[in-house]
């Protein structure tokens, strides 16, 4: 009979000793989290523009940077959002938390005289029943800070693009006023010289001149925004003492291609970042509602021992929890319910935003391109027969050579006019590429 007690005691230290070691094995395969390079080139997967390109060198040299390799460089460089990447670790530890089991805990007793000694191993229970709980909640909230980075990604990417979109045409508008500058100063010359002669009134002459000085005024402020736009473009790639030459190719500019805004909106809702973001965050706090609707019953199994009257120590088993007298946790219950509740408020508040955004986006998209038409296919082409006219009028004899400068500078007005336009294109482009949140629910070509 003794020697069947002892052999029971040691089959149940032995399956405490296994459970142990398959709950140590088992807290060690936790979940893991994306990494940032990851997160990074899914960014670059979900963008049209970038996933077209991929095949293709970074065109990055000592002293040319490309829009790609500007847009690249921004979401590998870009302080800020490096910084924000770093949430991915943060979520990743967060799972290993959850995924962690509690250590057993020892309880000694030495013996003295009159009173036997007692020990006992204690194992909470809810370390492994709510364990699968724990995980479900933070893989939830590691899947919204996956989603709110990728979101934070694509608006990057959309101000990486309008940064260096806007370092080049500040360049190109720079050009344009120093063209319409030597067409003034010619004007202003003339026209003094005609007033000398007394063919016009000193007013022509002052005209002349204001506009001059006008546009000169406009040329100085223009390469100061350069100086602007080129250092901000460098900062945001963390290039900061870094000067590189820029060049927009004309394949940067959007077709204008017409877009049906309710697929757009559709695809917003079903596939922008940020939206299935509020949709794991919900999943999450149903989560978190049901782990607290559980943990508060804390059991707990014992392995309890004290010194025996026929053997060295007698092991029995044992279990502890609370007992629900007072509460059931409903405080804590009640404070998830009103979180809840807030989080899908707040889900159908990022649909609506994603919804105002689409259709703000694409308004100001069709404005734009709508623009950029009618001075394509009217506005330039009747300056320039205008120009052609006066000349023609001119070598007749018709007119003065004052009126050819200034059909001239009509047109420079034009082509400046054009200059602002890309980046207004190209803005309001971006913007729709972003409140999509990926480029595969667009159709948008380039020339």
């Amino acid at each position: 009979m003794i020697n069947f007690t002892l052999f029971m005691n040691r089959i149940i230290c032995t399956r405490i000793a296994l459970s142990f070691f398959v709950a140590l094995l088992t807290a060690c395969q936790g979940p893991q989290s994306i990494k940032p390079k990851e997160l990074v080139a899914n960014i670059v997967s979900q963008d049209q523009s970038l996933q077209s390109k991929q095949h293709e060198q970074l065109n990055e040299t000592d002293e040319f940077l490309s829009e790609y390799a500007a847009v690249i460089l921004a979401l590998r460089n870009n302080p800020t959002f490096q910084a924000q990447l770093t949430e991915l670790e943060i979520a990743q530890a967060d799972l290993q938390l959850a995924s962690q089991i509690s250590n057993p805990s020892v309880f000694y007793a030495f013996g003295v005289a009159n009173k036997p000694y007692r020990y006992a191993i204690e194992f909470p229970l809810e370390a492994l029943l709510l364990r699968p709980l724990r995980i479900k909640q933070m893989q939830a909230q590691s899947k919204q800070t996956q989603l709110q980075l990728m979101q934070t990604g694509f608006s990057l990417v959309r101000d990486a693009r309008v940064a260096y979109a806007q370092a080049v045409i500040s360049q190109e508008k720079v050009k344009r006023l120093e063209e319409a500058l030597s067409i003034n100063n010619t004007i202003t010359r003339l026209a003094k010289t005609r007033e000398n002669l007394g063919d016009t009134s000193a007013q022509d002459s002052l005209i002349a001149e204001n506009e001059m000085l006008l546009v000169k005024r406009d040329l100085q402020s223009a390469r100061i925004e350069a100086r602007i736009a080129n250092t901000q473009l460098m900062h945001m790639l963390n290039h900061a003492n870094e000067t590189r030459k820029l060049s927009l190719s004309d394949t940067l500019l959007p077709s204008c291609s017409a877009e049906d805004i309710s697929q757009l909106k559709t695809a917003a809702i079903s596939s922008r970042a940020d939206v299935l973001a509020a949709e794991a965050a919900i999943m999450a706090v149903k989560e978190k509602r049901r782990l607290n609707g559980l943990n508060w019953l804390a059991p707990a199994a014992i392995a309890d021992a004290t010194s025996g009257q026929t053997n060295g120590h007698v092991l029995a088993p044992a279990l502890r929890f609370n007992l629900p007298i007072f509460n059931q946790n409903q405080g804590q219950v009640e404070r998830i319910d009103a979180e809840l509740l807030k989080t899908m408020h707040e889900a159908e508040a990022t649909k609506l935003k994603a919804s105002l955004d689409i259709q703000v986006s694409q308004f100001k998209y069709q404005r734009d391109c709508q623009e950029w038409q009618q001075l394509q296919t009217a506005l330039l082409p009747n300056s320039v027969q205008v120009i052609h006219d006066a000349e023609t009028a001119y070598q007749n004899g018709d007119i003065a050579y004052l009126s050819v400068l200034e059909s001239t500078r009509k047109y420079l007005n034009l082509k400046l006019r054009e200059t602002q336009l890309k980046a207004d294109m190209i803005l309001s482009w971006s913007d729709l590429m972003r409140s999509t949140s990926t480029s595969q629910s667009l159709t948008i070509n380039h020339h």
